[in-house]
């Protein structure tokens, strides 16, 4: 099977945990009550699922021109309505369902899909927004190495019109703690049985 772009199912995996945990620690820090933090603890995890939906479309078809990185492929920008059409026929919660949506919305208005601003943007989101972009800069990724927490808070602070400053500062609370710890390893045999049920879940009827 033809790879065209560097994207590795058990990295989404690994990410929907890393988020999920990230989001339960911030979500307490911001004295939710804990129905609320179960419910945006799991669209952290499940925030990505539309990019394994998109993997079908992007693994082994030789007509996708190779060598842009899976963030800046249009296609990508799909993935927030995906996961959340994937989530909505599952019965999930209009919790669950409005985090994972707008988790790309930017505090200012510069976000997708829907060009939400402030706190037109669901709480779930906006807390998943901050925390979705600190895991993918303290994670490996093909095409770089990961940023440290000191080096990726900088680069954050650089961008903190796109973050519910709140939140963000909530995060630089809990940040300086060991973040290692939720950056789950799987074995390989794992991993391949987790990719193929998500797989599964997202396949089209």
């Amino acid at each position: 099977m033809g790879q065209i772009v560097d994207y590795n199912l058990t990295e989404e995996i690994e990410h929907g945990v890393y988020v999920s945990c990230l989001v339960k620690e911030l979500s307490r820090e911001l004295g939710l009550p804990e129905d609320i933090v179960y419910q945006f603890s799991l669209a952290g995890l499940l925030h990505d699922l539309g990019k394994l939906q998109l993997a079908n479309y992007l693994y082994g078809n030789e007509s996708i021109v190779s060598p842009l990185v899976i963030e800046e492929m249009k296609y990508v920008r799909m993935h927030p309505m995906l996961s959340y059409r994937i989530l909505k026929d599952r019965g999930y919660s209009d919790i669950v369902l409005d985090a994972v949506r707008y988790h790309h919305e930017d505090y200012d208005g510069t976000g997708y899909p829907s060009n939400l601003v402030g706190e037109g943007i669901p709480l779930g989101a906006r807390i998943i927004r901050v925390c979705d972009v600190f895991a993918a800069l303290t994670t490996d990724r093909p095409y770089r190495k990961r940023f440290d927490v000191d080096e990726a808070m900088s680069l954050m602070i650089d961008e903190i019109k796109h973050f519910d400053m709140r939140i963000f500062l909530a995060f630089e609370r809990i940040v300086h703690n060991d973040v290692k710890r939720y950056q789950i390893q799987f074995p390989d045999s794992d991993a391949e049985l987790i990719s193929e049920h998500l797989m599964n879940m997202t396949a089209q009827d």
